[in-house]
């Protein structure tokens, strides 16, 4: 069997290097076999299958990793632990790799998950994006400038107003229409009506105008109907999908991505997951648990809240995040950061500057502001967004 293992990074906060080491110890152990240590007697068991604490130091004080979900009544010392995990705990499925992770440890106080280090042979199983940031870039027609991406909304709005919705986007020039990820399969929005004509209206606005606007469907939901709602979706046009993995788990999202059958770009919206990144006793990092993660389980397309908008997020968490997304991996590709929350036209600019061309813009409520027609309102964002790129 092969003697690969993968490395965790563990900010653990500590009065003394002598707790902070029996509290990775007690995450080694706790991440893997669970239980009582001392009673091992397989050789096996106690030296590879069980936690391997690779190093332990205390936390530079420049150290990035220092900002990571930080409150005030925390310990005051950090210390940065190492574990390793052999690759085969994780069974190369992405539900038992969460859970190795960071499973019952989470539950855990004063630990933090800020890094993840996989060896080449995992990235066989966990391929990241199908078509990433130069795979959406082909499939809509756009070679250099930001993107843009609209949402139909809000919640209660008749599945025919939804596809009008997307029938205007589609004519302004939207690079990509999804779903509200509130929007589901309730009464009032039939999920296989709903997806059957805004996937219509799109293909046809395309037709007439020329456009290559893709419309992703949001096939959130219970169990094995993440895979049916996409299989109907792309059954009736829809030409991607959305999906949030933090409701639906990291293994769903990947199984999307690996389904030969769908091959659709997928985008990963974050609902749910604010509670394992904001500030707190512990937690997984932001750029891991909104960035790095999905992009690792298939997401062409991670959202995540912007700053200066109505979420807390601060510039600095957004940039790591975004950089998270596409920073260079020799295993898989970069995916393309769509950064939602606070992305309006006043700000726009300023965005552009700090995220880069190579971003997915999530317009939401600005698009509204600019009175009734959407049609003008989307034209009007891509000639911004064109305008910025020379």
């Amino acid at each position: 069997m092969s003697e690969e293992r993968f490395i965790v990074t563990y900010r653990i906060s500590a009065n003394s290097y002598d707790e902070a080491k029996q509290i990775a110890w007690s995450v080694q152990v706790e991440q893997t076999i669970e239980f009582p240590y001392e009673f091992v007697t397989d050789e096996y068991i106690k030296n590879t299958i069980a936690g391997r604490l690779e190093s332990l130091n205390p936390m530079p004080a420049d150290s990035a990793y220092g900002t990571v979900g930080i409150i005030s009544d925390v310990p005051s010392e950090f210390y940065i632990a190492r574990i390793s995990y052999h690759v085969s705990t994780a069974g190369l499925e992405a539900t038992q790799l969460m859970n190795v992770i960071f499973g019952n440890s989470s539950l855990q106080p004063h630990i933090w998950v800020v890094d993840i280090e996989l060896p080449a042979s995992m990235y066989d199983v966990f391929k990241g994006p199908r078509f990433g940031l130069e795979g959406l870039r082909s499939l809509v027609h756009i070679p250099q400038r930001a993107m843009i991406q609209a949402v139909v909304k809000p919640m209660g709005t008749s599945n025919e107003e939804l596809a009008r919705m997307c029938g205007a986007y589609t004519r302004g020039g939207a690079d990509i229409i999804k779903d509200d990820h509130g929007i589901t399969n309730q009464s009032f929005t039939n999920f296989k009506d709903r997806v059957a004509r805004c996937a219509n209206e799109v293909r046809t606005m395309n037709e007439q105008y020329g456009h290559h606007t893709l419309y992703a469907a949001n096939v959130s939901g219970d169990g094995t109907e993440v895979l049916e709602r996409a299989h109907y979706a792309k059954e009736v046009g829809a030409t991607a999908l959305m999906v949030a993995p933090s409701l639906v788990g990291f293994g769903w999202l990947h199984a999307l991505a690996t389904d030969e059958s769908l091959g659709l770009p997928i985008i990963a919206h974050p609902a749910f997951g604010g509670g394992f990144v904001s500030p707190g006793v512990s937690g997984v990092a932001d750029y891991l648990y909104l960035g790095w993660l999905p992009r690792l389980f298939g997401a062409d397309m991670p959202i995540f809240v912007s700053y200066g908008g109505r979420f807390t997020f601060t510039e600095e968490q957004c940039k790591w995040i975004s950089h998270y997304i596409k920073v260079d991996n020799p295993y898989m590709k970069p995916a393309c950061p769509a950064p939602g929350g606070g992305v309006t036209d006043a700000r726009l600019d300023e965005l552009v500057s700090l995220y880069g061309p190579d971003t997915m813009f999530l317009v939401g409520g600005d698009m509204f502001r600019r009175g009734p027609n959407i049609e003008d309102n989307m034209k009007y964002f891509v000639s911004r967004l064109e305008g910025l790129s020379r």
